[in-house]
């Protein structure tokens, strides 16, 4: 049953409030734009860049550029997607808001890239030209199989725009993955793609490439590998985080958890949270 307009008002003040005081808090935060009604999430950007809190919106597409123009000029960076928005001129529009303003434009591709995709997506030339201007881009493998040879070009095209390029793969490591990370492109993947024999090596030779790139090999500790290569991994620079229950303090591994945790990853190389692989 839909709730009564009385009831929904006083439920959408209680959640502006709680916004607010998020806010006020000085806690950096994350809001998609169809969570609050606009003049909240306005006054909410108003604030944070008054208190130097930063704050990211996840665009659905709800906001014209207008109105996502304003929020830039308030230093919010913007995380957008090809499906919220898969127009070249829109992006384009978007990135100079936020170069002018100092703010971040982050796209994650979920469609094909593709010269000619067959579906409403952004072309791959368009992504050169926007990773080489200055947005970063977030690429998984998880829905859709993707040319290693292309993510390369695509993080070299970042590279060179002083962008970020994150790619998340799922399955097992494959040896075109350290060229994508020579290039510069921060490498996520899960503790199950490093457990066929010899995968741990090759995930040194591509944590390698990465770290002489000036990026990182992400590893996502979802079911547990041998701690020996574990400290192996962050020995030689990974970002490890541990998604498993933490371990009890007596355990061999719980010295390594607190060290990884403290590593931590900058804002810009995971897409929304750490706490997933897209």
């Amino acid at each position: 049953m839909d709730k009564h307009p009385i009831e929904k008002g006083i439920e959408d003040v209680v959640k502006t409030y709680e916004l607010l005081d998020r806010v006020r808090l000085g806690r950096d935060i994350l809001i998609r734009d169809d969570q609050f009604e606009r003049e909240a999430l306005f006054d909410a950007a108003r604030m944070a860049r008054a208190k130097r809190i930063r704050m990211s919106v996840l665009d659905t597409g709800r906001f014209d550029p207008t109105e996502l123009e304003w929020l830039i000029g308030e230093k919010v960076r913007i995380c957008t997607s090809d499906e919220a928005r898969p127009r070249e001129a829109e992006l384009s529009r978007l990135l100079g808001a936020c170069r002018k303003a100092g703010s971040v434009l982050i796209l994650f591709q979920h469609g094909p890239i593709e010269a000619q995709p067959k579906i409403p997506t952004i072309p791959l030339a368009a992504l050169e030209a926007l990773a080489a201007s200055g947005m970063d881009l977030h690429i998984s493998n998880r829905t859709v199989t993707r040319d290693l040879g292309v993510v390369a070009g695509l993080a070299e095209a970042a590279r060179k725009g002083r962008a970020v390029l994150a790619y998340y793969h799922h399955g097992p490591l494959a040896p075109d993955m350290t060229s994508v990370a020579s290039h510069g492109a921060w490498l996520h993947v899960s503790d199950r793609s490093l457990a066929p024999s010899g995968a741990a090596d090759l995930g040194l030779e591509i944590l390698r490439a990465a770290r002489e790139a000036g990026s990182r090999l992400v590893v996502y500790v979802e079911q547990g590998l041998p701690l020996p290569v574990l400290e192996s991994l962050f020995a030689v620079g990974a970002s490890i985080l541990f998604l498993t229950a933490p371990s009890d303090r007596r355990s061999l591994q719980r010295p390594l958890e607190e060290k990884a945790r403290k590593r931590g990853l900058p804002v810009r190389a995971y897409y929304l949270s750490p706490s997933f692989l897209p």
